[in-house]
């Protein structure tokens, strides 16, 4: 049988990740979640987003930054005092992203689907060498 050393804190930590993570005040649900992969062609960058329209999403590459930027809007059917409980976030969200390596930012594609916005963004050829070799007499 293998002992586990008890740490007394590693509870408390988990419960205060989980509350960061959590709270908007502290930027967890108003920033959007991502992956990035990349393959030998290309960097992609997977945003979940759900529940906000296309028309409200802005995104931008900037040298080898990704930034995403939108707003969660409520839906005027309700009027506060109708509402029993909500645990949805609404309102600005903004994330930025650093990129793996150097993209072509002018060939970059965006597709929003089911809550999930796919950008691709083609990376930059890795640059030859400019010199030539020279033979040593």
């Amino acid at each position: 049988m293998n002992l586990i050393p008890w740490h007394p804190f590693r509870e408390l930590e988990s419960l205060g990740r989980d509350f960061f993570a959590a709270n908007p005040f502290f930027g967890g649900l108003a920033t959007p979640r991502v992956d990035v992969l990349q393959t030998e062609t290309e960097v992609i960058v997977k945003a979940e987003i759900p529940g906000v329209s296309k028309e409200d999403l802005n995104v931008y590459i900037e040298d080898s930054v990704l930034r995403l930027s939108g707003q969660a809007k409520k839906d005027s059917e309700f009027k506060d005092e109708h509402v029993y409980r909500t645990e949805r976030y609404y309102g600005s969200f903004s994330r930025t992203v650093p990129l793996p390596v150097e993209v072509k930012s002018e060939q970059a594609q965006a597709d929003y689907q089911n809550g999930i916005l796919t950008i691709r963004i083609p990376k930059v050829e890795p640059a030859r060498m400019k010199g030539r070799r020279i033979d040593i007499h």
